[in-house]
C-alpha cells in the first residue's frame, strides 16, 4: 500500500489557479461594468466600442495554443510572471485611455496577450502535471475560477461608485499584480518535479499497468503518444472547441 503525504502540494496548485482565473478573467468580464462610464464620457457608438470585448476574445483564442505550446517548451515560471505583467500594464493604461484606438490597443490586443500567457492554457495543463488521478476533480475545481470572475464584476462595480472607472482600472491592476505575482513567483510550479514530488496517483497507476488487463478492456485512450496532428484528427477535440465557445460565448 503506497503512503501518501497528509497535505499533497498539488493542492496549492489549485487554490492558485481558483484565485488566478478570478482575478485574470475578471478583468475581462468587468468589461459591462466599465460599458456604461466609457460610452457616457465619450459618446461613442455603442457598437464600435464593444468591439474591444470582441477582438479581446478573438486574439486571446489564437493566443491561447501558442501560450500552452510554450508551457511544454520553456519556462512556464518565466512565461506567466510576464504575462501577468503585460495584463496589468494594460489594464492600468485604460485609465490613460482617451482615443478609441486606445482602448482597441490596451484592451482588444494586449489584455489577451496577458491572459493568454498567465491564465488557463498554462493553468489547466499545470494542474494536469500534478495529478495523474482525479483529474476531473481538480479541472472541475479551476473552473470555479471562471465561474467567480463574472461575480468579480461586484468589485469593480464598488470600486467605480467610490473612485470613478479610470482610477477603477488601477484597482483593477494593482490587486491582479499584488496578489498573484507573489504566488506565481514563490508558490507556483507547473511540475511536480520542480519539488521533487510526483503526481497524485501517479505510484497506483503504475501499479495498475503492471497488473494483467482483464479480457475485452478497452485501452485507455489517455495512453496513447498524442501529436498535434493526431488529436486535430479527433472529432473529441473539435467538440471541446465547440463547447468552450458556446458555453463562454453566452456567458460573455
Amino acid at each position: 500500500m503506497v503512503k501518501r503525504p497528509r497535505f499533497f502540494y498539488g493542492w496549492v496548485v489549485v487554490g492558485i489557479t481558483v484565485v488566478s482565473m478570478t482575478l485574470i478573467y475578471g478583468i475581462r468580464h468587468s468589461f459591462s461594468i466599465f460599458f456604461p462610464s466609457i460610452l457616457d464620457e465619450f459618446g461613442w457608438g455603442r457598437g464600435s466600442t464593444a468591439i474591444m470585448l470582441s477582438l479581446n476574445i478573438l486574439i486571446y483564442g489564437f493566443l491561447a495554443p501558442v501560450a500552452g505550446s510554450l508551457g511544454d517548451r520553456w519556462k512556464p515560471r518565466r512565461v506567466m510572471p510576464m504575462g501577468l505583467t503585460i495584463l496589468g500594464l494594460a489594464t492600468a493604461s485604460c485609465a490613460f485611455a482617451h482615443e478609441l484606438w486606445h482602448f482597441y490597443l490596451l484592451f482588444g490586443v494586449l489584455m489577451p496577450i496577458g491572459s493568454a500567457f498567465s491564465g488557463w492554457p498554462l493553468l489547466a495543463p499545470a494542474m494536469a502535471n500534478w495529478f495523474a488521478k482525479r483529474r476531473g476533480l481538480v479541472i472541475g475545481l479551476g473552473q470555479m475560477g471562471g465561474g467567480l470572475s463574472f461575480a468579480y464584476n461586484m468589485f469593480a462595480e464598488f470600486t467605480i461608485s467610490q473612485l470613478g472607472w479610470r482610477y477603477a482600472y488601477f484597482v483593477l491592476a494593482g490587486t491582479l499584480v499584488a496578489l498573484l505575482l507573489p504566488l506565481y513567483l514563490l508558490f507556483f510550479h507547473y511540475r511536480p518535479e520542480n519539488r521533487g514530488l510526483r503526481p497524485y496517483g501517479a505510484a497506483e497507476l503504475l501499479a495498475t499497468k503492471g497488473s494483467t488487463p482483464e479480457v475485452g478492456a478497452v485501452k485507455n485512450p489517455v495512453s496513447r503518444d498524442w501529436t498535434l496532428g493526431r488529436a486535430m484528427g479527433t472529432y473529441q477535440l473539435w467538440f471541446m472547441v465547440l463547447s468552450f465557445s458556446l458555453y463562454w460565448g453566452i456567458g460573455a
